[in-house]
């Protein structure tokens, strides 16, 4: 199965050139996997994806393996890179970002996990992955808000690495949603919420 580059890579490469730092909100209108930058085809199902008519894509940015679908927020933030030393001083505060903006929203125990990860208890709602050069720090983050955790866990191998934090756990076990965790706020609310923390990073 052919693998591409991922095209939100360049929309948003090209917006930061044009107008400079922005952030950007999307749901997605179908199913898409997405590997990092490193990260192993085998950490996608190749041979379901193409059963089933799923594009896989490779993006710039590093952290793991992800399925976007319909009930997923796709959160696109691009930072100004030279007003931090270190590519690795972003994803920290970003996610730092999001955990406060759940948690303004009513959400409980909301916590960074791992490598820029965003959970509720022990159970990931958000992945990250970051991509920097001297001028631009790009970071996008799955949020899962109401999406099909069956087919997104049908698609998704157990990765080659994973955080400490997960223990092992089949991705069933590991993931949740706002919605599962008794989120009913609307999507403009929480849009705003991200937008109001991530601007201040």
């Amino acid at each position: 199965m052919e693998i591409t580059p991922l095209p939100y890579d360049a929309v948003a490469l090209e917006r930061f050139a044009r107008e400079g730092p922005f952030l950007w909100f999307w749901e997605p209108e179908r199913t898409e996997a997405v590997l990092g930058a490193g990260t192993p085809e085998t950490d996608v199902n190749l041979a379901l994806c193409a059963a089933a008519g799923v594009p896989v894509y490779r993006r710039k940015g590093g952290g793991g393996a992800v399925v976007l679908t319909p009930g997923c927020l796709v959160i696109t933030a691009a930072y100004d890179a030279r007003r931090k030393a270190f590519a690795t001083q972003w994803i920290g505060p970003i996610a730092e970002a999001v955990a406060l903006a759940l948690t303004r929203l009513g959400l409980r125990d909301v916590s960074v996990r791992g490598m820029g990860d965003v959970a509720i208890g022990d159970l990931k709602v958000l992945g990250s992955s970051l991509y920097a050069n001297r001028e631009v720090a790009l970071y996008q983050g799955s949020l899962l808000v109401d999406p099909d955790l069956e087919e997104i866990c049908a698609l998704l191998p157990h990765p080659s690495r994973e955080p400490d934090y997960r223990r092992g756990r089949s991705h069933a076990a590991f993931m949740t949603s706002l919605a599962r965790e008794g989120y009913r706020g609307g999507w403009q609310e929480l849009e705003r919420a991200l937008a109001e923390e991530l601007r201040r990073v």
